[in-house]
C-alpha cells in the first residue's frame, strides 16, 4: 500500500523533498554571501565600502579582493532588514541594496533573490525535471508498445515537449543566478517565449489552414465543422499575440504607473500575459505531440497476421455506390489484404461496417459488400455488420460479430479508415479493450486539414478533464509565482 502510494505521487513527494532540501540549505549556507560588483575593477580605484548607516538591516564585511570578474566583497548577516552597502572611487560611486532575513539569509536586490545555496537548488530543479522527462520517455514509450493507440500517447509527447523546454530555462536562470524570484520568474514567463518562438510556424499554419479551408467550403459547403481549422488557427494566433498586447498597453499607457513595485496593475498584467500564455503553449504542445502521433499511426503498416479487416463506414451516395472516402478505405484495405496474401500466403476476413442512415437507399456495409464482390473477393469472405451507427459502434458490433462467427477471442484483427481518422479510431477501439491495427487511406489535401483540426478537438475532449486539471495547476503555478514576486520586489521598494 505504501509502495503504491509512493509511486503514485513520486514526483509531488520529490518537489516537496527538493522544497525542504533548498531551505535547509540555504538556512545553512545563506548566512554569508559573495557580492559581485563588475563595474570596478582596480584595487587602486576603490576608495572606500561601507554599509550605509540608514540600513534597517546591517551586515559585516569580512574581507573584499578583485578578481577576473570584478570587486569580490563576502559579507556576513548580523540584524535582519534592508542593507545598503556603498561602494565609492575616484570616479564612481555604487550602491547594491541586500536583504537580511530572519533565519540570517542574506539575498541580493530583491526579498527572495540570489542567496548563496541558490544555485544548488535551482540545479535540483533542473535535475528534478530533467528526472520528469526521463520518466515521460520511458512511459511513453512502454505505453506505445502496450496500446498504441491511447490518448496518453499524445499526453505524454506533449508533456515531454513542455518540460524539456521549461528545463532549457530553468538551465538559464541558473547561469544568470537569478536566484529563487528569477527561477520563477523565467519559469512562468518562459511560455510567453515559447510561443513568441512558435509564432511564425503559428501564422503559416493559419494561412495554410485559411486556404484550405476556402478551398474546402467551396467543394463542400460553407458549415461551421468546415472552418474548425481557421477557428483554431485563429484561437492560437490570438492566444500568442494578446499577451504582446496587453503587455504593451500596460507598459505603453499613462493610466498606470508600472514603475511602482508595489502597483497592483502590474502584477494583474504580468498574472494575465504568463497565465494566458502558458495555457497556449501547453495546447501548443498537445498539438505538436497530436500531429506526431497522428502522422506516426497513418504511416504505421500493421502485422501480417490478421484474421480480420473492419473496415469502417461512412456516408453512401443516394443510388447506394461509394463516395470517394469510402471508396479509398476499402481500396486500402483490398490492398493490405493482398499484401498479406502475397507475402505470407494468409487470407483475410473483410467486415465492412455501417449501418443504414434515415436518407441511404441501404446500409454502408451493404454498399461496401457490392464494392468488394465488385473486385473479386469471394463472397464467403466478407462479413457485413449492418446495425452501427458511429464509429465506436463499428468496432463494438464488429467484434462482437467477428466473436461470435469465430467461435473465440483469439483472433488477430486490422482496421481501415482515412488517414486523418486512424488514430482517433484505434483510440475508441483501445477505449473498448479491443485490440487492432489501423491503416489509413489517403484523401484530399484540403479535406485532410480540417478534418485533423476536428480529429485534435475530438482527442482533447476525450482527454478534457485531465487537461483542465494541469491548464487549472499552470495558472495556479503562475498566480503563486506572480504572488511571490509581488513580495519579493514591494518589501524591497
Amino acid at each position: 500500500m505504501a509502495m503504491r502510494f509512493i509511486r503514485k505521487y513520486f514526483f509531488l513527494i520529490l518537489a516537496v523533498l527538493i522544497a525542504v532540501f533548498g531551505y535547509i540549505h540555504i538556512c545553512m549556507a545563506g548566512k554569508e554571501y559573495t557580492l559581485i560588483r563588475d563595474d570596478f575593477r582596480s584595487v587602486s580605484e576603490i576608495t572606500g565600502i561601507n554599509v550605509s548607516d540608514d540600513s534597517t538591516g546591517k551586515v559585516e564585511i569580512a574581507d573584499w579582493s578583485m578578481t577576473e570578474k570584478g570587486l569580490r566583497i563576502r559579507l556576513k548577516s548580523a540584524a535582519p532588514g534592508k542593507v545598503y552597502v556603498d561602494i565609492s572611487s575616484a570616479n564612481l560611486q555604487a550602491v547594491s541594496v541586500l536583504y537580511v532575513h530572519n533565519n540570517g539569509v542574506i539575498t541580493n536586490r530583491v526579498f527572495f533573490g540570489d542567496c548563496t545555496g541558490s544555485d544548488t537548488v535551482v540545479l535540483c530543479i533542473v535535475i528534478y525535471l530533467a528526472l520528469m522527462i526521463m520518466t515521460l520517455i520511458v512511459r511513453y514509450y512502454m505505453l506505445e508498445k502496450r496500446s498504441f493507440y491511447s490518448y496518453d500517447n499524445v499526453l505524454y509527447l506533449g508533456l515531454i515537449i513542455f518540460s524539456v523546454f521549461l528545463t532549457f530555462t530553468q538551465v538559464r536562470a541558473l547561469l544568470l543566478k537569478d536566484g529563487i524570484d528569477g527561477v520563477l520568474n523565467q519559469a512562468v514567463s518562459s511560455f510567453n517565449g515559447f510561443i513568441l518562438a512558435t509564432l511564425p510556424f503559428v501564422m503559416i499554419a493559419t494561412i495554410c489552414v485559411t486556404v484550405s479551408n476556402i478551398k474546402l467550403i467551396r467543394k463542400e459547403g460553407k458549415t461551421w465543422r468546415n472552418m474548425l481549422g481557421l477557428i483554431l488557427g485563429l484561437i492560437l494566433g490570438a492566444g500568442a499575440v494578446i499577451p504582446t498586447i496587453i503587455d504593451e498597453f500596460i507598459y505603453g499607457s499613462n493610466m498606470f504607473d508600472i514603475h511602482y513595485e508595489r502597483g497592483i496593475v502590474r502584477y494583474i498584467g504580468m498574472f494575465l500575459v504568463n497565465g494566458i500564455s502558458s495555457v497556449v503553449a501547453y495546447l501548443e504542445c498537445i498539438l505538436i505531440g497530436t500531429i506526431i502521433t497522428g502522422i506516426k499511426t497513418a504511416k504505421h503498416i500493421p502485422k501480417l497476421d490478421k484474421d480480420f479487416i473492419i473496415i469502417n463506414g461512412c456516408r453512401i451516395r443516394k443510388d447506394g455506390t461509394l463516395t470517394p472516402l469510402l471508396k479509398a478505405r476499402v481500396d486500402r484495405a483490398v490492398e493490405f489484404a493482398k499484401r498479406q496474401k502475397d507475402r505470407v500466403g494468409r487470407p483475410i476476413v473483410f467486415v465492412p461496417s455501417g449501418g443504414k442512415g434515415s436518407d441511404e437507399a441501404i446500409s454502408e456495409a451493404e454498399a461496401m459488400k457490392r464494392y468488394l464482390i465488385e473486385q473479386g473477393i469471394s463472397e464467403n469472405c466478407i462479413l457485413p455488420e449492418t446495425a452501427s451507427t458511429t464509429t465506436e459502434e463499428n468496432f463494438k458490433y464488429s467484434y462482437e460479430l467477428i466473436k461470435k462467427t469465430h467461435g473465440s477471442t483469439f483472433f488477430n484483427l486490422a482496421f481501415s479508415t482515412t488517414n486523418y481518422h486512424v488514430f482517433r479510431s484505434g483510440m475508441l477501439a483501445d477505449k473498448l479493450g479491443i485490440r487492432t491495427e489501423g491503416i489509413g487511406s489517403k484523401t484530399k489535401r484540403y479535406y485532410w486539414v480540417n478534418a485533423f483540426v476536428r480529429e485534435y478537438i475530438a482527442t482533447l475532449a476525450e482527454k478534457k478533464k485531465t487537461h483542465i486539471k494541469i491548464i487549472s495547476i499552470l495558472l495556479l503555478i503562475t498566480l503563486i509565482s506572480t504572488m511571490v514576486v509581488y513580495v519579493s520586489q514591494s518589501v524591497m521598494f
